[in-house]
């Protein structure tokens, strides 16, 4: 077991880390007179984040209309606990990339004594 003092210093050592701004989008579907309305709400925003490619090659996808485009796989550090699941959405702005990328969340890493929150993304934007 990991004191709770000790748990807190690793958490404040690993936000030493994140050195980008986050913004967490979510995903929401309601029923209109005009069928199904998407669209995205913003939940939190001035998130300390990391971003880091998984892997060193990308991907190529369906996209809709029947093109195909390239993709790539990524992750995200957020601070322990922050409230991100599947599907969200997160858009990073940094000193290298003022206008954003946006990720759209696959898989949250949610661990016992989490130091920092670990999300797998797609690079959708």
């Amino acid at each position: 077991m990991i004191a709770p003092g000790l748990l807190d210093f690793l958490r404040t050592v690993s936000e030493t880390f994140l050195g980008d701004q986050a913004a967490i989008s979510r995903y929401t579907e309601t029923n209109g007179p005009d069928g199904v309305v998407q669209s995205w709400t913003t939940i939190a925003s001035g998130i300390a984040c990391r971003v880091s490619p998984t892997g060193a090659s990308g991907a190529e996808d369906q996209a809709a209309g029947g093109g195909i485009q390239a993709t790539s796989d990524w992750t995200v550090w957020l601070p322990a606990l922050t409230d991100v699941t599947e599907r969200d959405r997160i858009t990073v702005t940094g000193a290298d990339r003022a206008d954003g990328r946006v990720f759209e969340v696959s898989r949250v890493g949610q661990r016992t004594y989490e130091a920092v929150r670990e999300c797998l993304c797609r690079l959708v934007a």
